[in-house]
């Protein structure tokens, strides 16, 4: 990506031979490879870049006008969470096209011990690792993006948080995210390869979020809407959106969320891919805090 591009019009060459863009949830036709495919749920690795059926993740993210980031609970991790003595499990999260077909899948890599970083005064200092895998229904997975946030000491103004994106079918960073400091309100900047700033999501003012000081199932306070804006014309581009799951998962795993992206003005599926994986960034930054972890310490000291 070049600075300065405009991530509504940028184009990065693919490779030839690709196939058309398809509508969104649109699957590809079956074709004669197809003994080859998994499993459903099976985790397992396509040996190259391209699928069967030519399409990569870029190819179908290039089709798609919206998706939806659905964390995964774990059994262990809220369980441990209700008697106050949580253990971080490694964050999943599937990802669905308008039509509910699962496309992607993104799994935590980071070690165990590193993981129990993230939780308490450490939280801003932590290093994580996630693998997105593009999982189209009826073939081998792919390896696709790989999100990177190394070790680095966090004081509130002074080096803020940042993540890599990497493209794992080329191995090169397209972008990457910081969390810069501010007061009363949660913005992210987007950055290109160069870690030029091109686009800010931006929440707003907590006081007008409700549902970022005290989440709901229901109501204004079921969500909470990012604006995601152009820094070279100021203008609003896409739109992401937290929401409360369920009532269930409200009451059981207060940490889990869901993220809608509808991507607008943006065209090109790298920088799709890049508020794919802001997602991911958004919830290890402020909303994977166990209310009932909190709780059940409270009334162990009492």
């Amino acid at each position: 990506m070049q600075p300065g591009a405009d991530p509504r019009t940028l184009w990065q060459p693919m490779a030839a031979g690709m196939a058309p863009a398809m509508a969104p949830g649109m699957m590809p036709a079956m074709g004669p490879l197809a003994h080859q495919a998994t499993a459903p749920g099976q985790m397992g690795m396509a040996c190259g870049p391209h699928s069967p059926y030519g399409l990569t993740g870029m190819d179908m993210l290039r089709g798609l006008n919206a998706i939806e980031v659905q964390e995964q609970a774990n059994f262990m991790q809220e369980f441990t969470a209700m008697i106050g003595l949580e253990i971080e499990m490694a964050n999943k999260y599937r990802v669905i096209d308008q039509a509910g077909n699962q496309l992607y899948y993104a799994v935590e890599r980071t070690s165990c011990c590193k993981r129990q970083l993230q939780q308490g005064c450490c939280h801003d200092c932590a290093p994580w690792e996630v693998d997105v895998l593009y999982t189209p229904p009826g073939e081998a997975n792919q390896l696709f993006l790989a999100m990177r946030r190394p070790c680095q000491l966090t004081c509130c103004c002074i080096n803020r948080p940042v993540a890599d994106v990497i493209d794992q079918t080329t191995n090169q960073k397209i972008g990457s995210f910081r969390d810069p400091c501010t007061c009363c309100s949660l913005k992210f900047h987007i950055r290109d390869a160069s870690d030029n700033d091109v686009l800010l999501v931006d929440g707003g003012c907590c006081c007008c979020q409700p549902g970022i000081w005290c989440p709901l199932p229901c109501g204004p306070c079921a969500e909470v809407v990012f604006d995601v804006k152009d820094m070279t014309h100021h203008g609003k581009i896409a739109e992401v959106k937290k929401r409360v799951p369920s009532c269930c998962t409200w009451l059981f795993a207060p940490d889990v969320d869901n993220y809608h992206v509808s991507f607008g003005e943006v065209s090109n599926p790298q920088w799709k891919a890049i508020l794919l994986a802001l997602t991911i960034f958004m919830d290890f930054r402020y909303f994977n805090t166990n209310r009932n972890n909190e709780e059940a310490r409270q009334a162990w000291r009492q």
